[in-house]
């Protein structure tokens, strides 16, 4: 089983400070049965949040870096009671909902994104 997931800002700081959880998704990514994606606007809000854990979110080889693209604007508009540093990794989540390559029965989404 391949596991697929989105790390937002807080996800990048807890990796860039070596936490054993998500260290594990990386290496499972580096091992080619996982998959890690970086919204990159969680790159910056991780520097802010930690001077570093941006650059080292930015430099990871084994992770996919995603821009921010007028769909994932449009799709958060809706959104009001997110913060911009969750907005974009909400986003990708759910196009992957809509691509159907996700279920979100299986996740603890909040019902504003439902």
């Amino acid at each position: 089983m391949n596991l697929t997931v989105v790390l937002d800002h807080t996800a990048l700081t807890a990796l860039y400070r070596a936490d054993p959880f998500f260290t594990g998704l990386y290496i499972e990514a580096s091992r080619g049965t996982g998959r890690v994606i970086i919204p990159s606007l969680s790159i910056l809000a991780a520097e802010r949040q930690v001077t570093g854990a941006g650059k080292h979110a930015a430099s990871l080889r084994f992770a996919e870096s995603v821009p921010f693209t007028a769909a994932h604007a449009v799709d958060a508009m809706d959104w009001r009671a997110v913060d911009w540093p969750v907005a974009h990794a909400a986003a990708i989540a759910w196009d992957a909902v809509k691509a159907g390559e996700l279920n979100l029965s299986c996740m603890r989404v909040p019902a504003l994104l439902r």
